[in-house]
């Protein structure tokens, strides 16, 4: 049976297929994975399904393009208790080999008061995903970059060009992430710049003085579920963390239904 005391961890493996784009920012497709592997766990507590078909199940929650595994632990003092107020507690999700679409994940996510009936909506649910710099570059989060983005400690280095005049000045610049818009957004400002352009003449501070008057601004809103909002990031050399806080989700498909906006 499926045991949901203290500290039950349940194992994912390989997934079946299920549509979803390519390539989106990995954030969404873990929000997928959570609410996926949420829904399968109310329903084989209420069910009390076997061990091996709890397995199954979970594995083939997965979204197509997704491989690895998910380990699932559901807390609380008394799943009787817990079954006769019709919701879990807190259920805690990670997995340290996740692939999505070619990106490697690492995350780890927590929800509370669970819903046991289908379509209702869960309590809090925090997450934190870490991704690698080919697999930012993979998910295409900075698009206006004309080149690879590289990551060193609090900053994203990427090559971009302006026209000036009529000329076509590229450049590198090097900018420091931070959360913007409460959450909805990721604002980069430029600390430092270099002119790729042999043929230029525009002096390099001039330049990134008028870079800092319009930092790019990379809308995450839009990728995520209304209620989502980035509550932190954190960059360092070759991996960038993002934690994410959603105030409740409904475990169905219309929690994807309506992304938010910047």
């Amino acid at each position: 049976m499926v045991d949901a005391s203290n500290g039950t961890t349940l194992p994912g493996a390989a997934p079946r297929r299920r549509r979803t784009g390519t390539r989106v920012f990995v954030a969404v497709v873990v929000v997928i994975v959570v609410l996926a592997i949420l829904a399968v766990i109310a329903e084989l507590v209420v069910r009390r399904v076997a061990d091996a078909d709890a397995e199954k199940r979970i594995d083939s929650s997965l979204p197509a393009g997704t491989t690895g595994s998910v380990d699932v632990s559901i807390h609380g003092f008394s799943v009787i208790l817990q079954l006769l107020h019709g919701s879990l507690d807190d259920v805690s999700l990670t997995s340290h080999d996740l692939v999505v679409q070619k990106v490697p994940v690492t995350f780890s996510a927590t929800a509370d008061d669970v819903p046991l009936a289908e379509g209702k909506t869960t309590g809090p649910i925090t997450a934190k995903l870490t991704v690698d710099q080919n697999g930012l570059n993979e998910s295409k989060l900075l698009q206006k970059a004309s080149g690879s983005i590289a990551l060193g400690t609090g900053s994203f280095s990427y090559d971009s060009s302006i026209s000036i005049l009529g000329l076509k000045l590229q450049y590198k610049v090097t900018a420091t992430p931070t959360i913007a818009s409460g959450g909805k957004a990721i604002t980069l400002t430029p600390t430092n710049a270099a002119i790729r352009s042999s043929n230029s003449s525009i002096d390099v501070s001039s330049l990134l003085s008028f870079l800092k008057t319009q930092p790019p601004t990379i809308c995450i809103a839009s990728s995520l579920p209304t209620s989502a909002r980035l509550t932190g990031l954190e960059v360092a050399p070759g991996t960038a963390t993002f934690d994410l806080r959603s105030t409740g989700l409904p475990l169905d498909d219309s929690a994807l239904s309506k992304t938010g906006t910047c």
